[in-house]
């Protein structure tokens, strides 16, 4: 109760009768699987099978793997939207041809952005999982460092596939970029599709770069790059149909209005800017991210020692 009253998380182990009380005061009670009284299983809330202390900090290091998954699940995903939402909320304001069609927005959710989100949730965690400081019980999912990292990293894949768009639209529509403009030149339906199509490759490699550096965010991207075979498999799934949705006659140009064939040579080498560039940015936004990270460490460390330091202090008026 006294470690309760202080907002810590408490966890009782026990096997015996006399034991029940305070396993179901605990928030977590944990009773004896093999030697344990019945009475002290009925009072938990979970039983320990093989009798082994070990296999409890296996439990607390696989639900922090989790939870962290959780976290880079969320932190991925909002960033991608993020970025794909502003840059048609860019194109609507300024007059520009949409960068896409809502059958390509379909794809990019479906294909591209859900299967390494998944993946993301089956990464085995950081070597320092375990080091970490526990969590306060009012401690939301998404902290203010994933706030940071979502809403910069999907600035920055907003404003590199935004400015690729641009030049594509330039290259393809003899010099202009706004609709009004665009609409007076012969082919001009194709000349877009052919900008949109640069733009959607760009972002689909850029997607699948940035759901690699969400891996952490701490740690340079190449840190435990093969950990996670699913990750790769992810990737794999959502270039495949990348590439089929560029390619497979009917689907590409007359159903999602893409050209894979039709941008040539200078439009593939052109989409490399786009993820090249993000994951230099997002690589380099993990410097603040790190800061961030380091100082809440350090605020949950100096509000335990408080409360153990104000603990102490009652016990001690309570003994004068």
């Amino acid at each position: 109760k006294s470690l309760q009253r202080q907002g810590l998380v408490t966890a009782m182990t026990g096997d015996g009768v006399n034991d029940a009380p305070a396993l179901n005061q605990a928030d977590i009670g944990v009773a004896m699987g093999i030697q344990g009284t019945e009475v002290a299983k009925g009072a938990s809330a979970m039983i320990l099978l093989d009798d082994n202390f070990c296999s409890i900090v296996a439990a607390v290091h696989k639900g922090r793997v989790i939870y962290a998954g959780i976290q880079k699940f969320v932190t991925f995903i909002m960033s991608v939207h993020i970025a794909e939402i502003l840059q048609i909320f860019i194109c609507v304001l300024g007059g520009l041809p949409v960068m896409r069609t809502p059958l390509l927005i379909l794809f990019l959710v479906l294909v591209t952005d859900l299967p390494p989100s998944i993946a993301l949730g089956m990464e085995k965690g950081e070597p320092t999982l375990m080091k970490q400081m526990p969590r306060p019980k009012d401690e939301p999912v998404a902290l203010g460092f994933m706030w940071f990292s979502m809403i910069f990293n999907g600035l920055n894949i907003c404003i590199i596939i935004f400015i690729l768009y641009v030049v594509a639209l330039r290259h393809f529509c003899d010099g202009f970029i706004l609709q009004a403009d665009i609409e007076g030149l012969d082919d001009a339906q194709y000349r877009v599709e052919q900008a949109r199509t640069v733009a959607f490759i760009s972002l689909v490699w850029a997607d699948n770069l940035r759901c690699y550096t969400a891996r952490s965010f701490t740690q340079p991207v190449y840190q435990g790059f093969f950990s996670n075979p699913a990750m790769f498999k992810a990737v794999a799934v959502a270039q495949v149909g990348l590439y089929i949705a560029c390619f497979v006659p009917v689907l590409s140009d007359q159903i999602l209005a893409l050209h894979g064939i039709g941008i040539g040579i200078w439009g593939w080498a052109i989409c490399l800017f786009g993820p090249l560039g993000s994951l230099v940015l997002c690589e380099t936004l993990k410097i603040f991210t790190a800061m961030q990270v380091r100082a809440l460490e350090r605020k949950k460390a100096l509000r335990v020692n408080a409360n153990a330091e104000l603990k102490g202090n009652q016990h001690k008026q309570a003994w004068k």
